[in-house]
């Protein structure tokens, strides 16, 4: 294993800072993928560390920021319809935020679903905008640190 270690490393290191940014960044995108994952790879084969924090934070950011279009979107057509299509993803999420309220849903909500479908979901229900849009922030933020971290941790492991 220490020999594919080292030949990500090497190849990593190979590339262009940009390069290294925009993959890391394009995982970020990515629905369960997210900033989570994209510092772990990031981190995990050699990408330096801030610049592959910011890559995949910015890039889970850029998913959340659509996604809060779409969800704005979707609840401007759902205030006019009396009936809001069901989904079982929707009742999930919003079995959970009404369970633990908008923080909590937010900062576990990975675990349940991507954190961009489930800031869809939230706006599109009617939730406050800003107040999700915050603690989606702060979750991406914190789940990418936590995931550096671990990235981090199991390189060392593996070296």
């Amino acid at each position: 294993m220490d020999n594919v270690t080292t030949f990500l490393t090497e190849f990593v290191s190979g590339l262009h800072p940009l390069v290294q940014f925009v993959a890391v960044f394009a995982i970020g995108i990515v629905p369960f993928l997210e900033s989570q994952i994209g510092s772990f790879i990031g981190v995990f084969t050699g990408v330096p560390i801030v610049l592959a924090v910011l890559a995949a934070i910015a890039g889970n950011l850029l998913a959340l920021a659509i996604a809060a279009k779409l969800g704005s979107a979707a609840a401007r057509k759902v205030a006019v319809r009396r009936d809001p299509a069901k989904s079982r993803g929707r009742d999930k999420v919003m079995a959970k935020v009404n369970q633990f309220g908008v923080p909590v849903a937010s900062l576990l909500g990975p675990f349940v679903l991507a954190t961009a479908l489930s800031t869809f979901i939230m706006i599109g229900a009617g939730l406050n905008r800003k107040k999700v849009l915050i603690w989606q922030v702060i979750a991406v933020i914190a789940w990418g640190l936590i995931f550096t971290v671990l990235g981090l941790a199991a390189r060392a492991a593996l070296t």
